[in-house]
């Protein structure tokens, strides 16, 4: 049963983690800045559900409020790919090595993380608004966004629907549209689903959702809930607390429903382009652009390579590409900022 479970897992954590590889400017408070490299953790109100983010930075505290502590600082608010089961911990590495350079807010998306599920089903649109809610809980009147996988095919609707919102967009291999792609995600969306009813059915053997963590954190291993495996990074122990907890919480309905929209969502980019004035840098996955057919042309009719505002580069590694080729990714951002002045 024992190596059952483990191969059930190994399928949906898989799937949920490595799906398309195929394919706030705040005021400050007056009681002192401080920085905590585990960031800090805000919950807001999204269509009256409860929405975690954190904070990565320089923050100042008021009571139990935290707030950035330099609103000078442009706010880079970071969105996941489909269905992960921590956007924080994911993300984390990356947020860490760009907070001195940004006000960074990681965002779990209802359904993800320790975010409560959504009361809407999960189509751009919605995605959308619950975002659009989120910064202006939170104070964002303008931010960069940097998106990876399914989140770029949100992001670049939210680029062109809220223009005086977003003043930049940086992609990690995002997602795209090409006729050439659409049978590889119809069978992705397939294996999705079918992981996802595994997952529950595992789920619903036990009493309650606290005694399967329990069992996930007695052997993590066993239920292949690891961390993730980031080149030169090394995860906490309350990392890894962090990360069983919110798998635990995964492949709920909110995810179930997003994957089950997979075709609309891709449409949702079909034959748009970001602005030639917006300022864009695309980071590609080498091993997308080259095992993948359409996946560079479609990252190129995307941008417009002549525009001195697009940037778009190939990188060594795989669909998350941070975790082996984190200082590439870091570099890149880096020096698009400074292009930018941001």
């Amino acid at each position: 049963m024992k190596h059952n479970l483990k191969k059930i897992f190994k399928r949906v954590i898989t799937a949920l983690t490595a799906s398309m590889l195929i394919l706030a400017s705040m005021s400050a408070c007056t009681q002192g800045s401080m920085s905590n490299e585990n960031g800090y953790e805000k919950y807001v109100t999204v269509e009256g559900r409860q929405m975690r983010v954190v904070l990565y930075g320089d923050i100042s505290r008021k009571q139990e409020e935290v707030f950035f502590s330099d609103s000078s600082k442009s706010t880079l608010v970071m969105l996941p790919a489909l269905g992960v089961p921590s956007p924080n911990i994911y993300f984390k590495p990356l947020a860490q090595e760009l907070d001195e350079s940004f006000n960074v807010i990681v965002v779990e998306p209802l359904g993800y993380g320790l975010s409560e599920t959504a009361s809407t089903e999960r189509s751009v649109a919605n995605i959308n608004n619950d975002l659009n809610e989120a910064l202006e809980a939170l104070g964002v009147g303008e931010c960069i966004l940097l998106v990876h996988s399914i989140s770029g095919v949100y992001g670049l609707n939210y680029v062109l629907d809220n223009p005086d919102k977003v003043k930049g967009f940086i992609g990690i291999d995002n997602t795209v549209y090409e006729d050439e792609l659409a049978e590889a995600f119809a069978m992705e969306k397939e294996y999705m689903l079918n992981g996802i009813e595994e997952f529950n059915a595992v789920r619903d053997s036990f009493d309650s959702v606290s005694d399967f963590r329990l069992a996930i954190t007695q052997n993590p291993a066993e239920y292949g809930a690891e961390l993730p495996q980031i080149q030169g990074y090394t995860y906490s122990e309350e990392d890894l607390e962090e990360y069983i907890h919110a798998v635990s919480l995964s492949a709920n309905e909110s995810i179930r429903s997003e994957v089950s929209q997979m075709d609309q969502t891709l449409l949702a980019v079909k034959e748009k382009t970001f602005p030639d004035t917006f300022p864009v840098l695309v980071m590609m996955s080498a091993d997308n652009a080259i095992n993948v057919p359409g996946w560079e042309e479609g990252h190129c009719n995307q941008v417009n390579l002549k525009s001195d505002k697009h940037r778009l580069c190939i990188l060594q590694g795989s669909h998350y590409i941070w975790y082996t080729n984190l200082s590439g990714v870091v570099e890149q951002i880096r020096m698009w900022r400074t292009e930018n002045q941001f």
